[in-house]
């Protein structure tokens, strides 16, 4: 079976660590816009709030991921989400605060805890084998599209049943269960290289600058169906609580899509994989804007998710194939901040647009910008890196997929 080589009390531990410090970043997009809405009646302050919080995080991240080359991995990653659970529990307690004072709350919340999903993905390998790091890693990738598949539907609940101000307690909460938990993990052992060998670092971590833009381009188009998904059902006179289940169903059959990707090896390479089906993502999301029906738009949304979850999937056996190991901690925080950055634009055009076009407008003009992202990472390859160590029992080397991947 592709996860018994997980089971563990320590993995255990590290998915609930990895479950709750993403929590509060998969609830907070879409926890701005129904606190905008329900505050001012409107969107815009609401998504410049999640600008701000998602464009910190691409600051933080490779900040304080570099921090990590000569820090404690479990002491950074409980003071940030730490941090960011005070931040986001005063967004709840002060919800009426000027514009600037709600973006900058929103912002260090974001930047706090920005290094723990780099720093949690560099620590699994030294929980399981080597030869379960690729099931480790599609394992996490699930993981996180189940927490995003859950978030939607918590956010829309809570937020219409009490208050949009209890969504921002839940995730402060979550936060603070993650820093709790992440004590509870053995600290990474896997140390880099004393700092007289930190010498050139910075060309492999530019060489992967195609699987970087590739990740900010799908999160651009993530970023945009989230949110402008409410404002696009109220087009078609539909209520708004809709957008929780549906945003839940493009996540679950992003779960899907992940599992069915990780069945099998697939012929082509997981960098190819990412950038055809982003492609695939920008085909149905475009037809999302002239969808006549909910029942059609759940179709496509749920389409979108099974794309989305190769692009998700795909990119991280990426990076892992083509940076050395002691690059892996910086990597992985380039390439979620290269994610923060496509986010966090989307977020602030999404707002901007919303103002003066149609939502189906915006969407459309979203899937115009993916495609041109996607377009300009296709020249050449990426190169790719290997470690010289050999699996136990397979010959293949760590960071190599070999078999079944899952």
């Amino acid at each position: 079976m592709a996860y018994r080589g997980l089971a563990g009390t320590r993995m255990a531990v590290w998915s609930c660590v990895v479950a709750t410090s993403r929590l509060p970043v998969a609830m907070a997009p879409l926890a701005f816009v129904f606190l905008d809405r329900e505050v001012t009646g409107g969107y815009t302050r609401g998504a410049m709030m999640a600008a701000a919080y998602t464009a910190a995080e691409a600051v933080g991240a490779p900040l304080l991921g570099a921090r990590l080359r000569s820090r404690p991995f479990r002491r950074e990653i409980a003071v940030g989400l730490g941090v960011s659970s005070v931040f986001l529990a005063a967004v709840a307690l002060v919800p009426a605060a000027p514009a600037p004072v709600a973006v900058a709350l929103a912002a260090v919340a974001g930047a706090a805890g920005a290094a723990a999903p780099g720093a949690l993905r560099s620590m699994v390998a030294d929980l399981v084998p080597a030869k379960d790091l690729n099931s480790a890693l599609s394992w996490e990738s699930s993981l996180n599209m189940a927490v995003w598949a859950a978030a939607p539907a918590l956010v829309a609940t809570v937020a219409s049943g009490w208050s949009a101000t209890v969504p921002f307690l839940v995730a402060a909460v979550a936060a603070l269960a993650g820093a709790a938990g992440v004590c509870l993990l053995p600290e990474k052992t896997g140390r880099p290289e004393p700092a007289g060998r930190r010498r050139g670092t910075a060309g492999p971590l530019a060489s992967a600058w195609r699987i970087y833009l590739t990740s900010a381009a799908a999160m651009y188009l993530l970023a945009t169906v989230e949110l402008a998904l409410p404002a696009l059902l109220e087009q078609r006179d539909r209520p708004l609580a809709y957008s929780g289940p549906l945003l839940t169903g493009f996540a679950l059959a992003g779960i899907l899509g992940g599992l069915l990707y990780g069945l099998r090896t697939w012929p082509g390479g997981p960098e190819r994989h990412s950038v055809l089906l982003l492609y695939a993502t920008v085909a149905v999301t475009s037809a999302m804007a002239a969808a006549p029906s909910v029942g059609t738009l759940g179709a496509l949304l749920l389409l979108a998710g099974l794309c989305q979850a190769v692009v998700l999937v795909a990119r991280n056996l990426s990076l892992q194939r083509a940076l050395p190991t002691s690059l892996h901690p910086v990597g992985y925080s380039l390439q979620y901040a290269g994610s923060g950055i496509g986010y966090g634009i989307s977020a602030s055009a999404t707002g901007f647009l919303l103002a003066h076009v149609p939502p189906s407008t915006t969407v459309l003009i979203a899937a115009g910008v993916t495609l041109a992202l996607t377009t300009a990472a296709l020249p050449g390859r990426t190169h790719r890196r290997r470690d010289r160590t050999t699996r136990p029992g397979t010959g293949a080397r760590v960071g190599e997929p070999g078999g079944r991947r899952s």
